[in-house]
């Protein structure tokens, strides 16, 4: 599985790998650096196909072209192969084309199957003639540019959103001549590859989506139906306007009693967040990508498939997620961690940096208003600046979330932001203009430093207990009746003070309102409060239990530099 990212330069992202600076001056920080990339080079020396691939190091990493244009990453995939070996024993070896002559078969013989599509509108509406597939079948001595036009499938009486004679460019697809020139090369550059090129980022939309009044009100807020007068924007160029206008995406409400209300959160398209809240029929190039290798070998068939996914750029490259698709797959396959005195202190130290990492991007000030002011909203608080609404709920969901009042969560913030009262608004002033944002970045770019990491953990751990949002429960801890039924207890032993920490129920209202905890009122793709994986958060907790115990004065993190792909 692979990540790619759409851009709009034709020259696409050369790798680059994140790297841990310790510079005593400059603080722990991440960067990043330039790694070994595969580029590609045309046979013919003309700039078409066919190419072949080579391997260079850049002397510095640039994510733009001379035009301004991003560069898409476009990710490559390798084709391997399990045989057994003459012990028995099952190796892994790359597939090449003396590999497929050895075996009686040949590069015409083996068949890729490429399918792209974009299932955004699809999601909502429940209709496939309202996404967008794109099919490419080819063999692997096809050395041709394959472009993924998507088009939308249907019946008799279907308008599809796509059609197939305005097609939607999902991105290009190629595969490599052999490169032999190096064969000692550490990369095999005569393996077979294939390679994801992602679109431009482009939106379409029908010819009704070119110009639209934003919402005067914060990002976030809603604003009544009635007609709009924020900003006039464009919203797709005029060779963009493709789609057809007489499908059920075009004027799609969330807020209908009959319109499905999954995916969530149900108000990202574009139009939900400004007067009646209908869609305007836009969809954008990124996509889901699958890959089928096939091929058959005495009569027997083999197969193999890959993914990628294409999203936007990045544009905080050198900031670590603190909540990855690797945590999420490693919290969904494996067993909880293991406690281990070598390497569990480095695990806590990198997810405390990571958090420090993500907290740096964050504007805590919007993202403070925002989630208050839905809390409001969902509890149906008719006054959500009334700092007493609230008053008996902890952690505190109104105007006094935060601040003192917010006790025993709010420790340093109220301290360090003494000119704040108890409002959802921050009040800004001339040297502090996002007042809750710096002290946020403060507090957690200390925790950066191992030591004074390890004291905080020591010192207070009931405080760090009750300071992390505890994860959703697993679905057979749930309680039949949410909301009446108690919620699954974190387990803390014979702890009576801390029987009230418990793992959340996403069908439960409660769990379904922001607080400071930590990670203070960001939000879930599922659009509820964001925390740590359930792996982390055990973890987490049976560090702290031993930090209390045998390791207290023993274990210390012994750091190691850890270097990362993260990119093609």
């Amino acid at each position: 599985m692979a990540i790619a990212r759409v851009g709009g330069s034709r020259e696409p992202m050369p790798a680059y790998r994140w790297k841990l600076d310790e510079n005593p001056s400059r603080g722990v920080q991440t960067m990043i650096e330039p790694a070994p990339s595969l580029i590609e080079t045309s046979v013919k020396g003309n700039g078409h196909h066919p190419y072949t691939l080579k391997v260079e190091t850049p002397n510095k990493v640039v994510f733009k072209d001379r035009h301004g244009r991003i560069k898409p990453v476009a990710p490559f995939f390798e084709l391997w192969a399990r045989v057994q070996d003459s012990d028995g024993s099952v190796v892994k070896v790359p597939v090449t084309a003396a590999f497929l002559e050895a075996r009686g078969t040949s590069l015409k013989h083996l068949r890729f199957t490429v399918v792209a599509a974009n299932r955004k509108a699809e999601a909502r509406t429940k209709l496939a003639s309202c996404a967008a597939i794109a099919r490419k079948v080819f063999s692997a001595d096809n050395y041709k540019t394959h472009h993924l036009d998507a088009i939308s499938p249907h019946t008799e009486g279907q308008v599809p959103l796509v059609r197939e004679d305005a097609p939607l460019p999902l991105g290009k697809i190629r595969t490599y001549k052999p490169n032999g020139d190096n064969p000692s090369c550490q990369t095999r550059l005569d393996q077979i590859r294939l390679r994801f090129i992602p679109g431009k980022g482009d939106a379409y939309g029908p010819p009704e989506a070119s110009k639209a009044p934003a919402s005067p009100l914060p990002p976030g807020a809603f604003a009544p139906a009635v007609t709009e007068y924020g900003r006039i924007h464009k919203m797709t160029r005029k060779e963009n306007r493709i789609l057809s206008s007489d499908t059920p995406w075009l004027g799609y409400n969330f807020r209908t009693d009959n319109a499905p209300k999954w995916p969530t959160p149900m108000d990202s398209y574009d139009g939900a967040r400004v007067g009646s809240g209908n869609s305007w029929g836009l969809i954008d190039d990124t996509c889901d990508l699958v890959i089928t290798a096939e091929m058959a070998v005495d009569g027997v068939a083999y197969s193999a498939q890959a993914r990628s996914m294409a999203g936007p750029p990045d544009f905080a490259p050198d900031k670590r997620p603190m909540y990855s698709i690797r945590d999420e797959l490693e919290d969904r396959d494996l067993p909880p961690a293991e406690l281990d005195p070598e390497t569990t202190p480095v695990e806590v130290l990198d997810l405390f940096r990571r958090i420090f990492e993500t907290a740096s991007l964050i504007n805590l000030d919007q993202r403070r208003s925002w989630a208050l002011d839905g809390n409001a909203q969902l509890l149906a608080e008719p006054d959500g600046n009334d700092p007493d609404w609230d008053e008996g709920l902890t952690p505190r969901l109104g105007p006094k979330s935060m601040r003192a009042d917010d006790a025993p969560y709010a420790s340093l913030v109220p301290e360090y932001t003494p000119g704040q009262g108890d409002t959802i608004e921050p009040r800004s002033g001339a040297h502090d203009r996002l007042p809750y944002t710096q002290v946020v970045q403060q507090v957690h770019a200390r925790m950066c430093d191992s030591p004074i990491l390890r004291a905080f953990l020591v010192r207070d751990p009931d405080r760090v207990r009750r300071i992390i949002r505890p994860p959703f429960a697993h679905v057979a801890e749930l309680p039949k009746i949410p909301g009446v039924q108690p919620d699954p207890q974190v387990d803390f032993g014979d702890r009576e003070d801390l029987k009230d920490i418990t793992f959340r129920d996403p069908r439960a209202t409660r769990a379904q309102t922001y607080d400071m905890r930590m990670p203070p009122y960001m939000r879930h793709s599922m659009g509820v409060p964001l925390s740590v994986t359930r792996r982390q958060y055990d973890l987490l907790m049976k560090y702290l239990d031993k930090l209390e115990g045998e390791w207290r004065h023993t274990v210390q993190p012994n750091l190691i530099d850890d270097v990362t792909e993260v990119s093609s």
